[in-house]
């Protein structure tokens, strides 16, 4: 039996957004951020706050802000990135922000800018086939479905049993990383199912034991869908 160490790993990126959503913001307020950041500070808090506010609205962010403030998500879109708008020579006094989200109803990354001084968004476009990393969120659904499903438990906790010589008696004896997946990356390897990831949002894991151990096996999901449709095999 080969068993398979992991000695090191570059961080697959788990993209945690870490947005921090201020409730008590308001989209009517315009407020100047010129007297306190410079063009080239990253955003504050109360800056990625407005730009949530005013792409997807109050009630969206009173509503899901998880525990670890890694996303924003209600039944279809999920709040990817908030990042600072890096414009090459715009004036001083400009902060805007590009906001990146997930509309999974459509498969469709929704792009926008935003304009923090004067509380307008510039510009909205949906682009389908663009996959930014997975966020914290996404990822705690991603293992979700693959061990609620219980054809893939099973087969996960005999793949555990075989590297470890111990049963899985509870996710938590896991490690999990995951990165977003595109059927382009393994052209001749996915099967039918797979062939819409890149197309649909999908999230591929990587399993190993708390002493590194690696699992031979990688289930693929589709979030979209909520399935997994299959698993890669090292």
């Amino acid at each position: 039996m080969i068993v398979k160490k992991l000695f090191s790993m570059n961080e697959l990126i788990i993209h945690g957004v870490f947005l921090a959503v201020a409730l008590t913001a308001s989209t009517t307020n315009a407020q100047t951020y010129s007297d306190s950041s410079h063009q080239n500070d990253p955003l504050s808090l109360d800056e990625v706050s407005k730009a949530s506010l005013l792409t997807i609205g109050p009630k969206l962010s009173a509503r899901g802000v998880d525990n670890d403030l890694s996303s924003i998500i209600n039944d279809s879109q999920e709040v990817l990135l908030i990042e600072r708008n890096e414009q090459k020579g715009a004036p001083k006094d400009q902060r805007r922000a590009d906001v990146f989200i997930y509309d999974y109803s459509s498969n469709e990354l929704i792009e926008s800018l935003v304009d923090l001084n004067t509380s307008e968004v510039i510009r909205s476009e949906r682009k389908q086939g663009v996959q930014l990393p997975l966020t914290a969120n996404e990822l705690k659904r991603a293992k979700q479905i693959v061990f609620e499903d219980e054809d893939e438990r099973a087969i996960l906790e005999s793949e555990f049993r075989r590297i470890s010589s111990r049963e899985l008696t509870d996710t938590s004896e896991l490690n999990i990383k995951a990165f977003t997946f595109l059927a382009d990356s393994l052209p001749n390897r996915v099967n039918e199912a797979s062939k819409q990831c890149g197309v649909h949002r999908c999230a591929q894991l990587m399993l190993y034991t708390h002493e590194n151990i690696v699992f031979e096996i990688s289930p693929i999901v589709n979030l979209s869908e909520g399935v997994v449709t299959q698993r890669i095999g090292f």
